[in-house]
């Protein structure tokens, strides 16, 4: 079973990562073809979507449709129903309400973001019909918790991969009809609300097939609902303040080309991150079966591969596409942005954090103790960046809130570190020893690619992908050689045969 469960997690995390480097490709394109103005557009205007500042009065309502689906295939079809019909209505509220306001608001928006006066009657439009799909997206969230509880993740990878190539698809076309942007954005939400739709056909079929039906709610459904959903808004609070709102900050404060270029400086950072959260969720099912007083030993284990092996294989890339920031830019947008390389290298510290810390932070995920002192640090580490931000705006506006960003996870990981690995009775030398290895293959790593860059440096994306593949087998092997231990070497071989073995 974990072997099975290891091997999806592999592949789920693929279809995510081609997804997310279809929207790498797609702002390249929008910012080398339209510029960074009409990038900062449509980045605002997804920012009123339940992937962006919305996700804050969504409630939860995906992951606790999952907990309602896997319930019920436990035998408890009517709980399921109960609770599946009482998250929709809450779905459907949620998003025609926010469509309404959006609807007319629409106006002051354009206003409010700075918009210029030949793109503001566009941008209008563009809102109003964010105001239209928002009950479908709303809902489509209930859809696809009820598929994760299904466990049909291969429909969810296909209607992301699927959506994801339908969009980048649409903006070539766009491009070459020389279409206005505005045609861009309504191409993301007609690919959206296809991939809706899609969604809402599986989950039907896979309904079908169980007694589930929509139902009138128990006051116990209702109240479990309820609990759930009020935890969930509470967890959102510190995510939409720490990254969905600062793009509409942004526009508020300075412009429409400012939130463009803070977008296209942060997009591989934020790829990178979010593409590491299926990873982990490996950690969570193995987690919870582990009892704290009878299973030290493991939870140590598992703490210590957690904050060991993810940082060993992760944390070296991001080194090597640092060092090669400059040339990315190049490449992926043109030279016109390459000046801004050390804003894209500094942002990669938020995904090597993670990359440290993540895996033990869900470990821990089941201790409510952990939990409570974790959301705490949560908080702070969101003021800290808000002070950061605040300190440097004036001089250097939109980079401010990457400097925040930056520091804030920066300034927290060692003290988060310290916590987790005393939750799990491991010595906090540990992240320091880490620490130190993961800098010394940085600093070789960096005294080749400087060798390198005194005779060549890539300018096309072949060659890009050339040289940065070799520089990733380089930094491979000095973290097999110079970090992992020979059990941690170990330990990586079990996790591959777990995942390519059937």
């Amino acid at each position: 079973m974990l072997r099975r469960f290891l091997h999806n997690t592999a592949i789920s995390a693929v279809a995510y990562g081609l997804a997310g480097v279809l929207g790498l490709f797609a702002v390249g394109l929008i910012a080398k073809s339209y510029g960074l103005a009409v990038l900062g557009l449509i980045v605002l205007v997804r920012g009123f979507l339940p992937s962006g500042f919305l996700v804050l009065i969504d409630f939860g309502v995906s992951e606790v449709a999952t907990q309602a689906i896997a319930r019920g295939r436990l035998g408890d079809w009517a709980a399921a129903g109960e609770k599946i019909s009482l998250l929709t209505l809450i779905a459907l509220v949620a998003g025609v309400a926010s469509g309404v306001v959006l609807w007319l608001a629409a106006t002051s928006l354009a206003l409010v973001f700075k918009v210029a006066p030949e793109q503001a009657q566009a941008f209008v439009s563009i809102l109003r019909i964010t105001a239209l799909v928002l009950p479908i997206a709303f809902a489509g969230l209930v859809a696809e918790g009820a598929l994760k509880g299904f466990e049909e993740y291969s429909w969810l990878r296909l209607t992301e991969v699927g959506s994801s190539v339908l969009y980048v698809g649409s903006i070539y076309f766009a491009f070459w009809q020389s279409a206005a942007f505005e045609w861009i954005a309504y191409a993301y939400l007609g690919a959206m609300v296809v991939k809706y739709l899609v969604l809402a056909l599986v989950i039907y079929i896979a309904v079908r097939g169980t007694p589930m039906r929509f139902s009138y709610w128990t006051p116990a459904s209702r109240h479990d609902v309820a609990y759930r959903c009020w935890l969930m808004f509470n967890n959102r609070i510190a995510g939409t303040l720490q990254q969905s709102i600062i793009p509409l900050m942004i526009g508020a404060l300075y412009g429409p080309v400012e939130v463009g270029a803070f977008d296209l400086l942060t997009r591989l950072p934020r790829f990178l991150k979010t593409t590491m959260s299926p990873l982990y969720s490996a950690i969570l099912p193995i987690s919870t079966h582990l009892d704290e007083k009878t299973d030290i030993r493991r939870l140590q284990l598992l703490g210590r591969n957690g904050l060991v092996l993810p940082a060993a294989i992760i944390i070296p890339i991001l080194v090597v596409v640092g060092l090669f920031s400059e040339e990315i830019l190049k490449v992926w947008v043109g030279p016109q942005h390459a000046d801004q390389w050390p804003w894209l290298a500094s942002a990669l510290f938020v995904p090597a954090v993670t990359a440290m810390l993540g895996a033990g932070q869900t470990a821990l995920m089941v201790r409510s103790d952990f939990l409570r002192i974790n959301t705490r640090f949560l908080y702070l580490q969101v003021l800290t960046q808000y002070i950061v931000t605040a300190l440097t705006a004036a001089w250097l506006h939109e980079r401010a809130f990457i400097l925040g960003w930056v520091i804030s996870y920066i300034v927290f990981a060692p003290v988060i570190a310290h916590r987790m690995l005393s939750f799990m009775s491991l010595p906090n030398s540990l992240f320091w020893q880490q620490l130190g290895r993961q800098v010394v293959v940085a600093a070789i790593l960096a005294a080749m690619a400087a060798g390198y860059k005194m005779y060549a440096t890539p300018t096309t994306l072949p060659a890009l992908f050339i040289v940065g593949s070799i520089a990733c087998i380089a930094a491979w092997a000095l973290s097999i050689g110079l970090i992992l231990s020979r059990s941690d070497r170990a330990m990586v071989g079990k996790f591959a045969r777990a995942m390519t073995q059937r």
